[in-house]
């Protein structure tokens, strides 16, 4: 049953990222790499737990948050903001999970979820603002 819902999302992932890297510019090609690093990277680090708490998962999602705050704050693309905090909230269900309240564990997964597929969409207008930013330049280049 968990593999007919997260494989759409998968999907979905994987075909916005690439579209953001196919399409954007080098800031969106950094942030598709990045972003599917994390991606790939997750399934493998979750397993390192102390009592309960996924400190690799939380250690990836605050590297995560710094790199896309850093990048939001160096370039000038707004989808870096919104990505930047899309992945605030979700730092935020691990500390939440520090104090151990079981009763909104499920609660702090579909937070998680939604805020990458929020992070998700952000990066298909990510594409699209790459491309603009592009295009504006070009046309507005001086006259030699």
């Amino acid at each position: 049953m968990p593999g007919i819902v997260f494989t759409p999302f998968v999907v979905f992932s994987f075909a916005s990222l690439f579209v953001l890297g196919a399409l954007g510019g080098w800031p969106e090609r950094r942030g598709a790499v990045l972003l599917v690093g994390i991606l790939l990277l997750t399934p493998f680090i979750e397993t390192y737990t102390v009592g309960g708490f996924r400190w690799a998962v939380a250690l990836s999602s605050l590297a995560l948050f710094v790199i896309l705050l850093w990048m939001a704050l160096t370039r000038d693309r707004w989808w870096l903001v919104f990505a930047a905090g899309c992945q605030l909230m979700a730092l935020a269900t691990h500390v939440v999970a520090l104090f151990r309240l079981d009763t909104l564990a499920w609660t702090m997964v579909s937070i998680r979820w939604f805020s990458w597929f929020f992070m998700m969409s952000i990066a298909l207008f990510g594409a699209w603002e790459g491309r603009a930013l592009t295009r504006i330049a070009r046309d507005h280049r001086p006259a030699a």
